[in-house]
């Protein structure tokens, strides 16, 4: 029988991973273009981790070396929250997140050359497995490519700071952590606003986006984050990211549920998904018997 610490720890992770499940819904509830929301939601998670970690405490004294990592690293962050939110205002939340749920084949092709662990032959068998499903969705879903592909680019980034904020756990607190790669996000966005053009233009989100933007910000990000980075001393990695494989199942049902036709797709798409569900769900038990 697991013991309550060990189980309160996996009931901690999937009430993280139900937050992140409700975050493309309410992407697609707000009406702002991706990077203004993603602006929007940096500002106001930022906002309140300040406010939480000052109300604790904790000192955000850090070197200037350290600084420079962490703001790098939330270049990262902030790279993943904008191809996230396009891929879902390009197609839809099922599609965004058919791309996302790569995100264990990366993970476990990134988690060796990263952490210099041994490389795996079956990442490659697997890695072959989802390419077959994501085909077959494109073969029916052709107008919706961007979307997978921006959904794609949302689960590199997302392996990348996942794994690597397993290590950076491992000397500075998860508050820090998530305050300075929050920053260094920040930074990221507000760069590429200035690039298009979009910097001077931001208005500030009124009434119904307003609303979604704080629940988005402060549980959905701040709290979510924080916890997701704390519990990385607890829990390896690579566990978490493949545990988090229930985001797209949690973010579809809350789509169907809240979205109704909008979110209904051809057969076609359903069979590839479920060549992703499968790759996704079996690759844990494959690995730890032939890995």
């Amino acid at each position: 029988m697991a013991e309550p610490k060990a189980i309160n720890k996996y009931l901690l992770l999937h009430f993280i991973i139900l937050l992140w499940g409700f975050t493309p819904v309410l992407g697609k509830l707000i009406s702002l273009q991706a990077l203004d929301l993603v602006f929007w939601r940096l500002t106001f998670s930022i906002i309140s981790l300040y406010a939480y970690l000052r109300y604790k405490g904790v000192s955000l004294h850090i070197t200037a070396k350290d600084f420079m990592h962490l703001m790098g690293w939330g270049a990262v962050v902030g790279l993943h929250w904008y191809f996230f939110y396009h891929a879902i205002k390009v197609s839809n939340v099922s599609i965004a997140l058919a791309g996302f749920s790569t995100i264990t084949l990366f993970a476990s092709v990134l988690q060796p050359i990263m952490l210099k662990k041994k490389f795996f032959w079956g990442d490659a068998l697997y890695g072959l497995i989802i390419v077959a499903g994501l085909l077959v969705i494109l073969q029916f879903e052709k107008f919706y490519a961007a979307g997978i592909l921006f959904g794609i680019l949302a689960a590199i980034t997302a392996a990348m700071f996942g794994i690597y904020n397993g290590k950076l756990i491992q000397k500075h607190e998860a508050g820090k952590i998530t305050f300075y790669e929050f920053l260094g996000a920040l930074l990221t966005i507000s760069i590429f606003q200035g690039v298009v053009g979009e910097l001077s233009n931001i208005q500030f989100p009124q009434s119904a986006d307003l609303i979604y933007l704080l629940i988005l910000s402060i549980f959905c990000t701040t709290l979510a984050f924080t916890l997701s980075v704390e519990i990385l001393k607890k829990i390896d990695p690579l566990t978490v990211i493949i545990t988090n494989n229930l985001e797209p199942i949690y973010g579809v049902v809350f789509s169907l549920l809240l979205f109704g036709e909008s979110e209904m797709m051809s057969g076609g798409f359903y069979a590839g998904a479920a060549v992703l569900l499968f790759a996704v769900f079996t690759y844990p038990f494959f690995k730890r018997k032939f890995g």
